[in-house]
């Protein structure tokens, strides 16, 4: 147990150490990436406290449950830095920023957070074995994304005061990704129809991959850990 629970956690530190390297790269600033990293932990403990009251327990499916939940929880928290940042950039106060770079996008924010809720929390009305697997995850995964939406009073906070002086950012090269796009996109909006008609192709494909693949209770796992089955005699 204790192999496996280490082995969970090591996962969740790496991501989102991983996830704070990638802010820092596109970011260029290491204030906004410091509102982020110090916002992940808060929404981890806010969501282990919901595990706590309602009687989730620390294992290997509420562990990756909430190692899934770090990587959607820091969404939230990205979509309003980087609004309060551009609002800086245009000139506003960093108090004016974090109000009004916040409240542009919390409709969208906890929009896109209650979808995907909606999505794992029916697991909870399941029933028999389905239930006993899986229900950790689905509350796990549900509290971590309750939880990313402190990125709406926590971040805007730490930003009126960590965000007092802002830089111009720039990547030539994610500019130039943009010009490609931009000019592909405008390609493709002439030719709707065959979009459309590529799009329900590929999914009518996927599909029928997916279902030559068979089916399976439970996959074969590769975990640290051995068992040994002993018969001895009469």
């Amino acid at each position: 147990i204790d192999m496996i629970v280490d082995s969970v956690l090591n996962n969740m530190i790496f991501g989102a150490v991983l996830a704070i390297v990638v802010l820092l790269l596109f970011l260029k600033d290491i204030k906004p990436t410091l509102v982020i990293a110090c916002s992940i932990p808060v929404s981890v403990i806010f969501a282990v406290v919901l595990m706590y009251f309602s009687g989730v327990t620390l294992n290997m499916i509420s562990l990756s449950g909430l190692a899934l939940g770090i990587g959607m929880l820091v969404d939230n928290s990205i979509v309003v830095i980087e609004n309060i940042y551009r609002m800086r950039g245009e000139g506003l106060s960093a108090r004016k920023a974090a109000v009004e770079g916040a409240k542009q996008v919390s409709g969208a924010i906890t929009a896109s957070t209650l979808t995907t809720v909606c999505v794992f929390a029916p697991i909870v009305f399941t029933e028999g074995i389905t239930r006993q697997l899986f229900v950790d995850m689905g509350l796990t995964i549900a509290y971590s994304l309750l939880a990313s939406l402190i990125a709406l009073t926590f971040v805007p906070m730490m930003g009126s005061k960590m965000l007092k002086r802002t830089k111009e950012i720039r990547h030539p090269w994610f500019h130039a990704f943009q010009e490609v796009y931009g000019a592909l996109l405008e390609k493709l909006l002439r030719v709707k129809l065959l979009v459309l008609l590529v799009m329900a192709g590929l999914l009518v494909l996927s599909m029928q991959l997916c279902l030559a693949r068979g089916m399976i209770f439970m996959p074969e796992m590769e975990s640290t850990q051995i068992m040994v089955t002993v018969s001895l005699p009469d």
